[in-house]
């Protein structure tokens, strides 16, 4: 009977052994600029050979392809080229994976659980949007790699140009907050392709580039600690690729700047004189502070408040607000916010806390704290970083744009005080305007609240000929 049992017992553990594999589907969380973002592995055996794929589900990125996936022993090796990243993990023979993903100088841990294929995050239905640029385009497009002075960093990008003549101008497009890819991707549309569509069949050049951490650029070092001027840094490393392409005219280099990328226009305009004009949309005029107080209060706040229930609220978001424009810490922020709703609440009832906001401010708040994690050096240098430093040195020409249905830059105030230090400045080479019913993103809206993915338009073609309009007559 023991001899057996104990056939039994080794039957069944070969047959258990036999159906534990690495092949399946994983999923874990990275930490990248305060966000935790799911990461998706499919991993697949043909024969003796592993193939693995991967999703980006929270950053709409699904089947980047691995270059090379190893077995060896209990551990999986995968190379993702397109990416300048790798993942190696060790397998715990069951349902874990423990390891650390690399892209460039980048490395952090990445622990992975297997999941099951009904789980897991699927590519959104995209929707039809009209404006998005297809083939055959009416000119030229290369996809573009470049890198810096000393190779630490590679850019992904991609080059368009008017098919016929020369001496045109060229731009870069530069992003807003957060990591997008060079097309400007989001709720279905590619804000940036459809911009560089627009103004290179105006006859103006194009380079639009992925940001760091995604598409074909690599994420650099010490991605905690990167903030606008970083931001800044590439951008100059685009216009040095520029200078050594032989079809782009040095004399006529511009900078297109959105959002926070209106921001990062000016810094790199008043240092390096290879920028020849700069337009600024939805650029900020404020100062950051400024700017993320309004938000928040936009975020947490019940609407028609009485003015002094507002008030009252009003101080609170700001009081909170204030730990992340003095510290980088985290424990920091946090006690401080502790401390700012403590002293607050102390004159406040339960019943009315309800009333003023619609969201928690202590959770609420606490939660975003720790949400920015890993870009808390970015988000303090953006609530000091003051506007009018730059814009009153800039003597180029400036075009500084904004919708009045902006809710993130609003345009009264932000062009106003963007009009006010290029005046200070005494520059006779700007134009600013408020173009009705447009929102952040530069889409014809219905109103202030319409959200962006139920705009079937991506940048409305009057934004887009005004720009192309005064690039082409600023460089003539």
């Amino acid at each position: 009977m023991k001899k057996i049992s104990l056939l039994i017992c080794l039957l069944a553990f070969m047959h258990i052994s036999q159906a534990q594999s690495i092949v399946g589907i994983w999923q874990g969380f990275l930490g990248v600029g305060g966000r935790q973002i799911r990461f998706v592995m499919h991993v697949e055996k043909t024969g003796n050979e592993y193939r693995s794929s991967f999703d980006s589900p929270d950053q709409n990125s699904f089947g980047l392809q691995g270059s090379k996936t190893d077995w060896v022993a209990d551990s999986i090796l995968v190379e993702i080229k397109t990416m300048n990243a790798g993942y190696r993990g060790l397998w715990n023979g069951k349902d874990s994976i423990y390891g650390n993903f690399k892209q460039g100088n980048f490395k952090t841990a990445l622990n992975m659980k297997r999941v099951e294929e009904k789980d897991i995050p699927k590519p959104p239905t995209v929707p039809v949007r009209p404006q998005t640029p297809k083939a055959p385009f009416g000119y030229l497009a290369e996809e573009v790699i470049y890198k810096n002075a000393d190779s630490s960093l590679q850019y992904g990008a991609t080059f368009t140009k008017p098919s016929q003549g020369t001496n045109f101008p060229t731009v870069i497009l530069i992003s807003g907050s957060g990591t997008q890819d060079r097309d400007g991707t989001m709720f279905g549309h590619k804000t940036y392709a459809v911009l560089a569509d627009l103004l290179t069949k105006q006859g103006i050049a194009v380079l639009r580039v992925d940001d760091r951490g995604i598409g074909k650029s690599s994420l650099g070092p010490n991605p905690s600690k990167l903030t606008s001027v970083d931001f800044a840094g590439d951008v100059n490393n685009s216009i040095h690729y520029l200078m050594s392409r032989p079809d782009v005219d040095k004399k006529k280099i511009g900078l297109i700047g959105h959002s926070e990328g209106g921001m990062i226009a000016p810094m790199v305009a008043v240092n390096n004189k290879q920028v020849a004009f700069i337009v600024l949309l939805a650029g900020p005029g404020q100062k950051g502070l400024e700017i993320w107080n309004f938000q928040m209060i936009r975020s947490f706040e019940s609407v028609n408040l009485s003015a002094s229930d507002k008030e009252l609220a009003d101080s609170l978001i700001i009081n909170m607000n204030a730990p992340f424009a003095k510290y980088t810490d985290l424990s920091m922020v946090e006690s401080e916010m502790k401390l700012a709703y403590a002293n607050w609440k102390k004159s406040v009832s339960d019943d009315l806390e309800k009333k003023i906001f619609f969201i928690s401010p202590q959770a609420g708040m606490l939660a975003m704290a720790k949400q920015f994690q890993g870009g808390l050096a970015w988000l303090n240098y953006f609530l000091n970083y003051q506007p009018s430093t730059n814009l009153e040195k800039l003597k180029i020409p400036v075009l500084a744009l904004n919708g009045t249905f902006d809710i993130q830059v609003t345009s009264d105030e932000n062009l106003l005080a963007i009009e006010a230090a290029l005046k200070k400045g005494r520059n006779k080479k700007y134009e600013v305007h408020a173009i009705p019913g447009l929102n952040h993103l530069f889409q014809t809206a219905k109103t202030k609240v319409q959200t962006y993915d139920t705009i079937d338009e991506t940048f409305s073609p009057e934004a887009a000929n005004l720009i192309g309009a005064w690039i082409l007559k600023t460089t003539h």
